[in-house]
């Protein structure tokens, strides 16, 4: 794979069709995992996507560490506004645009408060003229965390999911005994996860920034999961790409 680390002509290739960009948040996640966590997997998914997609075919781009993440706001969280992070990965694209290549943009994300960069991809490709999409999508990412079937809790911060793969990727940061009563889950039914924390926030809602179940934590259903969502992840890009030079070919 490309990467920013090499010249400027060493980038140029007939057959780098992907650029991907890792977007990133710096976030509260409880007492037990690093306020990057975020960041690191969304780099994770990439850094691996990118290697199932081939070394010519792929450009991996440095990571945006900050995005929307106004639901986890007060200590250890740094957010941009939507306005800010949709202007910026608009500079972005248009940057790409000036390298005359056929690129299809890929913004790879993890966090779940990131639900705008959905319409800002589609924007992206009818304004800036070159074809954005995100991926893993929401609905892709909870059915991995249901096929882990690492906990029965409702993870949805800093639980086991998260805690699994910090510990099997990044093991030093994280301590190596957490209690039992880091375990919590918020009564909100018939209220959603996701309107609760969009008014409320994660400080407000739970009681020391975590939802879920950190003590389940199981490193090897965490790689496991990893692995199963970048192998999906490739197998989509490839069929993506299919259907954008046939798009472009018919000159739609």
């Amino acid at each position: 794979m490309a990467t920013t680390h090499q010249p400027a002509p060493a980038l140029k290739s007939d057959r780098r069709r992907v650029a991907i960009l890792p977007i990133g948040s710096i976030e509260q996640h409880g007492p037990y995992l690093p306020v990057d966590t975020d960041a690191r997997i969304a780099e994770l998914l990439a850094q691996k996507l990118s290697v199932g997609l081939g070394e010519e075919m792929a450009l991996l781009l440095p990571a945006l560490p900050f995005s929307c993440s106004w639901e986890h706001a007060g200590l250890g969280t740094v957010a941009l506004t939507v306005t800010t992070l949709a202007a910026t990965i608009h500079d972005i694209a248009k940057s790409l645009m000036r390298w005359e290549t056929p690129f299809l943009l890929l913004l790879v994300n993890w966090h779940g408060g990131n639900d705008l960069l959905g319409a800002l991809a589609t924007e992206i490709t009818a304004v800036e003229q070159i074809p954005c999409a995100v991926i893993p999508g929401s609905a892709q990412v909870g059915a991995a965390w249901e096929r882990s079937r690492m906990t029965t809790a409702k993870d949805v911060h800093g639980g086991a999911i998260e805690t699994g793969i910090m510990r099997a990727y990044w093991p030093e940061l994280v301590p190596e005994a957490i209690s039992g009563d880091a375990h919590f889950e918020p009564q909100i039914a018939p209220a959603k996860t996701q309107p609760v924390l969009q008014a409320i926030g994660s400080y407000g809602i739970t009681r020391q920034g975590i939802w879920g179940a950190p003590e389940d934590a199981d490193p090897e259903k965490a790689r496991i999961l990893i692995e199963q969502l970048v192998q999906s992840m490739v197998v989509q890009v490839k069929a993506l790409l299919e259907l954008v030079d046939q798009h472009q070919g018919q000159g739609v």
